[in-house]
C-alpha cells in the first residue's frame, strides 16, 4: 500500500453543479442555502437541478446566485483541512483490476464522485477531468484512481480498501487513523 501526497490550492463549486453533490462535497452549503431562502438540498428536485436552476425556481436574479456561490465557496476555505491523499489497497487495485478485465475497461481510469444519492462511488472513464489528482498503488499500478480537490475536502486521507467481497472507504477518524481500523492503516 502506498500514499501519494498532492496539494492544490484552489476548490470552488459552481451554479452550475448539481445541489446534493454541492451539499456532498460542502456540508455547510446546506445551512447557507438556508440562509438564502433555499431548501433545495433536501428537496427531492435537489438531486437532479443545478444550484442555478434552483436559484431561478426561487426567482433569484444573477447578483443574488453569484453571492450565494461566492458564500458557499468561502465556507471551503474556513473547513478543517484533510490529507489531499487517498490509499487504495493491494486487494482494493487487485479488484478493480479483475473488474476493469470482466467489463473491458483496461486501460481506462476511475473517478471518486458523487453519485445521486450523495455518496461517494467509483466510475470508469477514459480521461481524468482537468485538476484531478491520481493515485496508485505500488502492487497494481496499472490502477488508477483520480479525485477533484472537492472530493478530497471531504474523504482526503481515505484508504480505498476490499474486504467480505466489497469495496469500502475507510475515512480518518479525528486522530488521523484510517476508519478506527489501526493495524490496517498503520497507525499506533
Amino acid at each position: 500500500m502506498i500514499r501519494y501526497y498532492c496539494f492544490m490550492s484552489t476548490a470552488a463549486i459552481s451554479k452550475q453543479m448539481v445541489v446534493r453533490e454541492i451539499v456532498t462535497l460542502v456540508p455547510a452549503a446546506a445551512d447557507i442555502m438556508l440562509e438564502y431562502g433555499l431548501h433545495c438540498f433536501s428537496c427531492s428536485v435537489g438531486g437532479v437541478e443545478t444550484l442555478e436552476e434552483g436559484c431561478h425556481m426561487h426567482g433569484m436574479d444573477e447578483d443574488t446566485i453569484d453571492a450565494l456561490v461566492e458564500d458557499i465557496n468561502d465556507a471551503i476555505g474556513t473547513a478543517p483541512k484533510r490529507p489531499q491523499t487517498i490509499t487504495i489497497t493491494s486487494d482494493a487495485a487487485r479488484a478493480i483490476g479483475d473488474i476493469a478485465q470482466k467489463e473491458n475497461r483496461v486501460g481506462e481510469i476511475l473517478i471518486v464522485t458523487v453519485d445521486e444519492q450523495g455518496g461517494f462511488c467509483l466510475e470508469f472513464q477514459e480521461t481524468p477531468l482537468q485538476g484531478d489528482i491520481d493515485f496508485s498503488c505500488t502492487e497494481g499500478p496499472e490502477v488508477r484512481i483520480f479525485a477533484s480537490v472537492l472530493t478530497l475536502g471531504r474523504i482526503g486521507g481515505a484508504t480505498i480498501d476490499m474486504r467480505d467481497g466489497r469495496f469500502k472507504l475507510d475515512l480518518p477518524d479525528e486522530d488521523g487513523c484510517c476508519g478506527g481500523d489501526k493495524d490496517g492503516c498503520g497507525c499506533s
